[in-house]
């Protein structure tokens, strides 16, 4: 392939098959293979650059996670970059969501993306080498850490991502939250009412029965019909995905389903994932006949206790505006959204219709536009989890 010029546009006519290898004019070497190929060798590559780099240690980053995604959908491609000795230096996990465009494995799932590289590799060089091999348009993320000072180029728009650190131990996180909030002292007072008008309190922070899971999906499905927000569980790929990750448990990443029950009614319940001492809590859920107890409240607390005590050190709230994010968070880390793409028009022509979006978001009808919007196009936004 010939080299292109600094600067100069990237364009290509369709898409090239997988297990393509393209030399790059930087000597590095692009191999595009289908995710069945994340195995031995490969995957060993993988974790050991991923061990080297503290900013890889969310699940996302996980072989597993990019393994499971690739079980529920055929679109998952994984770009490995060889250097002149021919050593792994890097990847990049993604899925086609056209011919000619891609973005991260897991799609609007996912809460952090990006290169399994070192530190000092730029996404943006990486992404524009793989686009060329793999004949791409545009990647588009958007919760990619805002490490690399080129994202800048790419960037529609910085995002905070919310954590609880639990490093200095539950005790100390407890001791923040008092000086700052009644959370503890209010949600004691809920709990208490909730155990003796509906029945003894039973959490399990690792449940294994199948059932909650189906239930939890089913919950979190009524909530979005109730709000009024894209079912983004109807998609089946979604749903699926949830099934897969709450099958595996290896040394380093396993599917987490905590559920806490009053008597007999399970009130609350979360799914996410563990890898190595990061848990990222991804779909909470609660029964809203009981809201006034608070079981969401309850059980993050809870969640977030024992992880402490097995060696968990951070868990992950992801991104968003979700009240109860900003409530518990202890600590932020700044993300990024936006679209690397094959020109400069292009890229402002996406910069523009984001704007659009979010200036839409913002308008002070948007509830009862967005009530008659489902209500005749229940499948509005579903193109995201296409």
């Amino acid at each position: 392939m010939s080299s292109r010029p600094k600067g100069a546009a990237l364009s290509w006519p369709g898409r090239q098959h997988a297990n393509a290898v393209v030399t790059c004019p930087e000597r590095l070497r692009v191999d595009i293979v289908d995710a069945s190929q994340l195995c031995g060798e490969i995957a060993d590559s993988w974790s050991a650059i991923r061990s080297q780099n503290l900013h890889l240690a969310s699940p996302y980053f996980d072989p597993e996670f990019t393994k499971a995604v690739a079980r529920v959908r055929r679109d998952v491609e994984i770009a490995i970059v060889r250097n002149g000795m021919d050593e792994i230096v890097s990847f990049l996990p993604y899925q086609r969501i056209c011919s000619q465009s891609a973005e991260p494995v897991g799609g609007r799932l996912n809460d952090a993306h990006g290169i399994i590289a070192d530190s000092r590799q730029s996404l943006v060089d990486v992404v524009t080498q793989v686009m060329r091999v793999a004949r791409l348009r545009s990647f588009g993320f958007h919760a990619v850490p805002r490490r690399d000072p080129q994202l800048a180029r790419f960037e529609f728009n910085e995002i905070q991502s919310h954590h609880i650190d639990l490093r200095d131990g539950w005790s100390a996180y407890k001791d923040w939250s008092r000086a700052k909030t009644m959370i503890f002292r209010r949600q004691g007072q809920k709990t208490r009412a909730l155990e003796r008008n509906v029945g003894p309190i039973r959490f399990e922070f690792d449940c294994t029965n199948a059932e909650a899971l189906e239930r939890l999906i089913e919950l979190k499905r009524e909530k979005y019909q109730r709000t009024k927000t894209f079912d983004i569980l109807s998609v089946n790929w979604t749903s699926d995905l949830l099934r897969e990750i709450s099958n595996i448990d290896t040394h380093g990443f396993k599917g987490i389903l905590s559920t806490l029950s009053a008597g007999d009614h399970l009130v609350a319940a979360h799914f996410g994932m563990i890898s190595g001492n990061i848990l990222h809590y991804w779909f909470p859920v609660f029964d809203p006949y009981f809201s006034k107890y608070s079981p969401g409240t309850e059980l993050l607390l809870r969640v977030a206790q024992t992880a402490s005590t097995q060696g968990i050190g951070k868990v992950d709230l992801g991104y968003g505006d979700d009240s109860y994010k900003y409530k518990f968070c202890n600590g932020t880390e700044s993300m990024s959204c936006g679209k690397v793409v094959s020109n400069r028009l292009a890229f402002r022509l996406a910069k523009q219709q984001y704007k659009i979006r979010q200036g839409l978001k913002k308008m002070p009808l948007k509830p009862l536009a967005k009530s008659v919007l489902r209500g005749v196009f229940p499948g509005f936004g579903q193109w995201n989890f296409r």
